[in-house]
């Protein structure tokens, strides 16, 4: 796994305070944003109360697809406060997400550490549907990230520290 950048962290910081928005408003904690060339394309917060299938990740992505008219997100990065689920990484992997970032590990969900869907490469050989493996770093920021959950939703969610 690679090392963050001062980039990416500041964008992880940016999804810590966002999760917090969604805490607020009586959902999980999560927050997600979209960036291409350092600029933010999209943003989210979970809406899964209203709509299960309404994560951060994936609400970031369809805005992000809205905002630039492409399905082909292959120069953008997808940064998130906890690790994507394995439903938002099969949407990542079709939206062709080049790098995700992520402050918190979920070894129980994941789609990175558990479920491996981020780097699995027998999904490259469907290239009308998937990209190749994003470049994934998991951590950042992590023990501020922490911070967004309380202790029955880590004890939900898992860490790996």
């Amino acid at each position: 796994m690679n090392n963050p950048t001062e980039e990416d962290k500041k964008f992880i910081q940016k999804c810590i305070e966002i999760s917090e928005e969604s805490k607020k408003r009586g959902d999980a904690p999560f927050g997600s944003l979209i960036v291409k060339n350092g600029i933010i394309i999209s943003e989210s917060i979970n809406n899964a109360q209203s709509r299960v299938s309404d994560h951060a990740e994936i609400i970031a992505l369809h805005k992000a697809h809205q905002n630039l008219g492409t399905q082909n997100l292959s120069e953008c990065t997808l940064y998130t406060n906890c690790e994507p689920c394995p439903m938002c990484s099969f949407m990542i992997r079709e939206y062709k997400i080049k790098k995700v970032v992520f402050g918190v590990f979920s070894p129980d969900m994941g789609g990175y550490s558990r479920w491996d869907i981020l780097q699995d490469q027998g999904l490259s050989q469907y290239k009308i549907y998937f990209s190749e493996p994003p470049t994934v770093i998991g951590g950042v920021l992590e023990s501020d990230a922490k911070k967004t959950f309380d202790n029955t939703q880590l004890d939900n969610f898992g860490t790996n520290s």
